[in-house]
């Protein structure tokens, strides 16, 4: 990690969401929660939880350690995405090039889903990469585009400050260090993606939304206890669990409420040495207490 989550950067944003829920009340909006509720819901966990969220159409704002720097595993497959998009739209990539995976592209631990060897178009390797977080996909895309450096200097560009590529799935796996993110820097990429400020041509926007909205893992994170069928453009990443502690267990997305507006949430469990369950049923919870934070009570 670039910099320890702690308890520093805090006190801050305590301050900010009490005057958001003062102002909030002035106007007639439902009060937003204060720190010490999201830090109940974030017990559980134990670590550090990381929570940013932004109702898109006010500006309005719920956060735990926003400015602080989580490892993001698989979260930083968005990123590249973005980039992968990018280049194509720039004519530098074609999504339809053939793409040759052999065996040596395989290795131990890769989240393998449908990439074995064989011939693949890059279309094909990015929807494995985002729907299923394929490892494989992931790391061949790099390759096309310049690698983590390309993708970092991407961030800049759209002035995404605290959002740090600097690895590959397979160097991530070898340990040789993690990608971060900061939450409060996740939910200004997901604004810029609602928001069509990527860069991105139109229809090109449109694809990243929906391959966000077609991932299959996650399902008991952000999603969980929303109504079945609240549409939510996520991405998750977890770690594995060493010495009784899970490094990461993240989900990162937009949450579509019912009267059109979205809400961008970036939820980073880090170093929690609960279960699986309980990380996961703390990321559900938070995010369901920014939909009941943001949408007034009769639009529920």
């Amino acid at each position: 990690m670039t910099a320890a989550p702690g308890a520093g950067t805090l006190a801050p944003m305590i301050s900010i969401g009490l005057s958001l829920a003062a102002l909030a009340a002035a106007a007639g909006a439902p009060p937003l929660p204060d720190a010490a509720a999201l830090r109940a819901i974030a017990a559980p966990a134990g670590g550090t939880v990381g929570f940013s969220a932004v109702d898109l159409a006010s500006g309005r704002t719920l956060a735990l350690h926003p400015d602080d720097a989580f490892p993001t595993q698989s979260v930083f497959k968005l990123p590249v995405a973005i980039e992968v998009l990018r280049q194509a739209d720039a004519g530098k990539l074609d999504l339809d090039r053939k793409i040759a995976l052999v065996a040596k592209d395989d290795r131990p631990g890769a989240a393998r889903v449908i990439v074995p060897p064989g011939t693949w178009t890059a279309r094909a390797l990015l929807e494995a990469m985002i729907v299923q977080s394929d490892n494989v996909a992931c790391d061949k895309l790099l390759a096309l585009i310049g690698g983590p450096a390309a993708v970092d200097a991407r961030m800049r560009a759209l002035g995404v400050r605290g959002v740090r590529i600097r690895f590959s799935e397979r160097q991530m796996t070898a340990g040789d260090g993690d990608n971060t993110a900061t939450p409060a820097a996740m939910t200004l990429l997901l604004g810029k993606l609602a928001r069509h400020e990527l860069g991105l041509a139109p229809a090109t926007a449109t694809v990243l939304d929906d391959l966000l909205l077609r991932v299959v893992t996650g399902r008991k994170r952000i999603k969980a206890a929303l109504p079945p069928d609240t549409p939510v453009a996520h991405k998750t990443g977890t770690s594995e669990t060493r010495d009784g502690k899970t490094a990461a267990t993240n989900d990162i997305g937009l949450i579509s409420l019912p009267d059109g507006r979205r809400i961008a949430v970036a939820i980073f469990v880090h170093d929690s040495p609960a279960d699986e369950p309980t990380r996961e049923l703390t990321i559900a919870r938070l995010a369901r207490a920014a939909c009941d934070a943001f949408l007034p009570p009769a639009g529920r």
